[in-house]
């Protein structure tokens, strides 16, 4: 929708311009006469024609959106928050001190210091988003891992459930120990396809060195790409840090184009990571 557009339909909305036009239009029907529901309209004209463009009405949509924005970022800090580990937990948590820091100077040119915090908040979001799915990755090859490696040593027990998710560099370990698994059984099943003499049988083994070989792929893929999540998440803590020294040096434009750089490469990890989500679902 036209931001213009809709600035005015949200000042047509506010709830002071709704009682006074529902006011008016019922004293024109207590004194059966349109002269007040006029007078209204008249006023009312004039005030979508002032109120809407003023800088007051301007901030009060931009304090309206801002609050909406906070509500929906703690929403989604309690979706996530506790379905990271510990230490993930605490970077994020000092990437939250680090932006009230730079929070607690914005004093002298609120203007440029709120674009450069509200980036920051778009980044934090970002990092809670990249270390939901960097955990869910971790646990997806740990459960691989099981059922490949782990369960074809010895029976599954309950208690596997409750295991934590492997380490970053174990959880790295384990898509080549996958890999391998999954390389040892195409070998076997490639080996049973020359020796065979039936047609649907040799088609059968054919199919499963086919089906195998995706399961490697895919799950070298997310290998891959838990290695991307991983160096992003540092990345953005760089760019906190980074942000967080150079806020009394810098010019405003040099700020900002720092910020903007790696909100570029973060929607760029966004991007992939959506285009990943129909693959998630089909391995789920």
């Amino acid at each position: 929708m036209d931001s213009k557009l809709n600035r005015y339909l949200e000042a047509f909305k506010e709830n002071g311009n709704v009682v006074g036009l529902t006011s008016v239009v019922a004293v024109s029907a207590a004194l059966l006469t349109p002269l007040p529901l006029l007078a209204g309209l008249v006023a009312e004209a004039a005030y979508l024609l002032f109120v809407p463009d003023s800088p007051w009405y301007s901030s009060r949509l931009g304090r309206r959106t801002d609050a909406l924005e906070d509500k929906r970022r703690q929403a989604l800090k309690i979706k996530t928050f506790a379905g990271l580990d510990s230490d993930m937990q605490s970077r994020f948590t000092r990437l939250e001190n680090i932006r009230t820091q730079i929070n607690a100077q914005a004093q002298d040119d609120r203007q440029w210091f709120s674009t450069v915090l509200s980036k920051l908040d778009y980044l934090l979001e970002k990092f809670l988003l990249f270390a939901g799915k960097e955990a869910e990755f971790r646990r997806y090859i740990g459960s691989v891992w099981e059922d490949e490696c782990g369960g074809k040593q010895r029976p599954m027990r309950d208690s596997d459930a409750e295991k934590p998710s492997p380490t970053a560099a174990r959880a790295a370990q384990m898509v080549i120990e996958v890999q391998a698994s999954y390389a040892r059984d195409m070998e076997q099943a490639t080996a049973l396809q020359a020796k065979e003499t039936d047609t649907s049988t040799k088609a059968v083994l054919e199919k499963r060195v086919q089906v195998l070989q995706q399961r490697s792929d895919g799950v070298g893929k997310i290998g891959r790409i838990l290695t991307n999540l991983q160096y992003q998440l540092a990345l953005l803590e760089d760019t906190f840090g980074l942000i967080n020294d150079q806020i009394r040096a810098r010019s405003p434009e040099q700020v900002l184009a720092d910020i903007e750089g790696v909100v570029d490469q973060t929607d760029s990890m966004t991007q992939l990571l959506e285009e990943l989500a129909p693959y998630e679902q089909a391995v789920s």
